[in-house]
């Protein structure tokens, strides 16, 4: 068993998740997704996507992570045949859900252990159970498992 628990990095990986701070160039975004530059250009014209709010006017463009994931979806739903408005849409849509997870695991996540060939991670206590917690186990090329199991560790 490789214990993973360690405070110091279960602390680390939280503050990275609440951050939404990191940034990307408008060249790093087009590598990554494919989409170009001036279509990239366009579509911050059209306030589909935005600069980071730490960018300024006329000097090189920085974009989230999120602007990344947006743009990436954007473009998935082109690919289907969707308008680019509708695209832009649901990928807001999306979104929000990928926001709200990552708050998620950002408020639980308590502990992580490797055991055998998979990751049990702890998402925390259960309201009203306080000696129970929720453990994710993961395990390459299968379904994620919830269980329920007494105080992580013990």
């Amino acid at each position: 068993m490789n214990d993973i628990n360690d405070n110091d990095f279960i602390r680390r990986v939280k503050s990275i998740l609440k951050h939404s701070g990191f940034s990307l160039g408008i060249g790093d975004i087009a590598n990554a997704t494919g989409v170009s530059q001036r279509k990239l250009r366009y579509w911050e014209e059209k306030e589909y996507i935005q600069p980071s709010s730490g960018s300024e006017e006329g000097k090189h463009r920085k974009y989230s992570y999120f602007t990344l994931a947006k743009v990436s979806l954007i473009e998935s739903y082109l690919e289907s045949g969707y308008t680019l408005v509708k695209a832009v849409e649901k990928a807001e849509q999306h979104s929000k859900v990928a926001q709200a997870t990552r708050k998620i695991i950002s408020d639980r996540l308590s502990g992580i252990k490797r055991v055998d060939d998979q990751y049990e991670v702890d998402l925390g206590e259960v309201e009203g159970a306080e000696s129970k917690h929720i453990v994710a186990i993961l395990k390459e090329d299968s379904p994620t498992r919830l269980i329920l199991t007494n105080v992580y560790g013990n």
